[in-house]
This record gives C-alpha cells, sequence and structure tokens, in this order.
C-alpha cells in the first residue's frame, strides 16, 4: 500500500470546505434494545486514498494545530444532523463525541461549541461531550467545561473508572466505561461497580464502549451497567445507515 502523502494544510483545507463526515455508532439500553443515543466518528472521505480515519486525521490535527477548528466542525456537524434527522421523524436522543484538551485550553472554547448550537438551534441537551483524559486535574480545563455546561450541553467522562473525581464545579451526565476496561470485565469489576455507584448517586447514566458479544454485554449489565455501545450493536455507520442498527441483534 502506498504511503498517504497527508499535510495538515489538506485538512485544514478540507475543515473550511466542509468536507468531512460523521458516521455514528448506536447507544443502545441492554434491558430493552431501545436507542439512547449515538457517538458521532470523524471520516474524511479522501479523493485519491478512499475514506480515511483517526489514524489519518489525528496526528494531522496535531501537528497542524488544528483542534479548535476540528471540534468546531464537529460540533456543527452534529448539530447539523441532529436537525435533519429530527425533520425527518428519526427521534436520535442525543449525539456524543469527543473534544480537544488543547481547544479547552483556549480563551474562545466555550464559543467553539455555542457557534455550533446557535447556528443551527438544536437544544444543547441533544449534544454531550466526551471530556479528555487527564481534564479534571487540569484547573483551566475545568473552568472552560463549567462554563460549556452553563451552555445546558451534557458532559460525559470516563475517568471515574480510573478513581479520579470531579471538581465540585461539574455535573457529569454519562460515565464512560472505555475500551480497555469494558473489554476484561472480570478483571475490572471493582472500578466498574465503583463507577455505576457514583453514577447512580449523581443521576448520571454509564455507558459501556466496545462491547462486542453477548456475554460481555450480559457481564457489564450484571453490574450495573445499563447502556452499551459496540459492534455487537455494529461499526461506525453513515447517518442514512443509521436505521440498520438499532434493532436489537438477534440470539445466535
Amino acid at each position: 500500500m502506498a504511503t498517504l502523502q497527508l499535510r495538515p494544510a489538506d485538512l485544514k483545507r478540507t475543515i473550511e470546505s466542509n468536507f468531512l463526515t460523521l458516521h455514528f455508532q448506536p447507544q443502545v439500553r441492554v434491558a430493552d434494545g431501545v436507542l439512547q443515543g449515538v457517538e458521532a466518528f470523524v471520516r474524511w472521505p479522501h479523493p485519491i486514498y478512499g475514506l480515511l480515519g483517526p489514524s489519518e486525521i489525528i496526528p494531522l490535527v496535531e501537528k497542524g494545530g488544528l483542534h479548535a477548528e476540528f471540534d468546531r466542525w464537529v460540533v456543527r456537524a452534529a448539530c447539523m444532523q441532529l436537525v435533519k434527522w429530527r425533520a425527518f421523524g428519526v427521534a436520535v436522543p442525543l449525539v456524543a463525541t469527543n473534544i480537544w484538551g488543547r481547544t479547552l485550553q483556549r480563551p474562545d472554547a466555550v464559543d467553539v461549541v455555542y457557534r455550533g448550537l446557535a447556528e443551527t438551534g438544536v437544544d444543547p441537551r441533544w449534544i454531550e461531550l466526551e471530556t479528555p483524559r487527564g481534564s479534571l486535574s487540569d484547573k483551566v480545563v475545568v473552568e472552560r467545561l463549567t462554563a460549556i455546561e452553563t451552555l445546558g450541553v451534557r458532559l460525559a467522562s470516563e475517568e471515574l473508572v480510573y478513581g479520579a473525581r470531579p471538581p465540585a464545579s461539574l455535573t457529569f451526565d454519562t460515565q464512560k466505561i472505555p475500551f480497555p476496561v469494558s473489554r476484561d470485565v472480570q478483571k475490572n469489576a471493582k472500578a466498574i461497580k465503583g463507577a455505576v455507584e457514583i453514577a447512580r448517586a449523581t443521576g448520571a447514566r454509564v455507558v459501556a464502549d466496545s462491547v462486542e458479544t453477548r456475554e460481555q454485554e450480559n457481564a457489564l449489565h450484571a453490574l450495573g451497567v445499563e447502556i452499551v455501545q459496540g459492534y455487537l450493536y455494529g461499526p461506525e455507520v453513515a447517518p442514512n445507515e443509521l436505521h440498520t442498527l438499532i434493532t436489537r441483534p438477534t440470539e445466535s
């Protein structure tokens, strides 16, 4: 396979031209298979190299310092997709996405999020931002997240499962159980139960990532995890394909 010749300037032009796309993976309630939200993943339909993913995009964002431009595009695109879905009667409860720590360190971090909401008129409660690893120990980032939360946007974190405690100024709506914690449920049972207990005490939901088998799903559910996402319910898909993934998989 030929080496990809990609530059940050190429990605910057693609962002400015609105030529990136979002794919989505469903978050499903274990008890009844009802859709609880989707997580957005950025893809780059490159005219030469085809559909590019995180392994190609992330290094360019970091090398080019495109964090804020990237996040601004993602938030607006997620909002626009929610508008389109709801116009066609597709009731997706929320779209979750990540946000860069470098974006949150900027003085205009709140505007990065606000502009997407304001330009589309989306209810901020339909958008959820997953905070980057290590953010709870960064005073500046916590201040930015606190300000973003006042917009009504939901916040998610995976740090509680690693023993971190959120500052008093933040209220997380979702506790994520990330890979690889979710992969080895037996080994990480204590950490998962701890995150579930904190979530229940604060009214947050718990979403386990990278769930690939029914056995894994059952083990997580037994520990109190109510929502899962992963290849058990399918890979990330284009917006018009989401309906193929929001029905419960048949027993094998």
